[in-house]
C-alpha cells in the first residue's frame, strides 16, 4: 500500500510549485521586455495604464485570429499585479 503523503510533504510541495510558478513568470516577462525593447517601446513617452491597455489589446486580438496555444491563452492578470515602474508589463 502506497505511503500516505503527510501536510508538510504537500506544504513542501505546494512551496515548490510557487518557486517554479514565480520562476516561469519572470522568464515570461524578461522574455515580454526584450521583445519590447526590440520593438522600439522604450523610446514611447507612455503611460503604464495605457500601454497595459495596448498589450490588453495585443492579446485579445491574437486569441481572437487563433494564435497560440490553449496553455498560453491564460486570463489576463487583474490590473492590482501591475508594477507600478511598468515592469513585468
Amino acid at each position: 500500500m502506497a505511503r500516505r503523503r503527510t501536510r508538510a510533504d504537500i506544504l513542501a510541495d505546494m512551496e515548490d510549485l510557487k518557486r517554479q510558478l514565480a520562476e516561469s513568470e519572470e522568464r515570461g516577462e524578461r522574455r515580454i521586455g526584450k521583445l519590447a525593447n526590440k520593438a522600439g517601446l522604450l523610446d514611447l513617452d507612455i503611460s503604464d495604464e495605457e500601454l497595459a491597455k495596448a498589450f490588453a489589446e495585443l492579446a485579445a486580438r491574437i486569441r481572437q485570429d487563433g494564435h497560440g496555444t490553449a496553455a498560453r491563452q491564460s486570463a489576463p492578470r487583474p490590473a492590482a499585479h501591475a508594477r507600478a515602474n511598468g515592469a513585468g508589463a
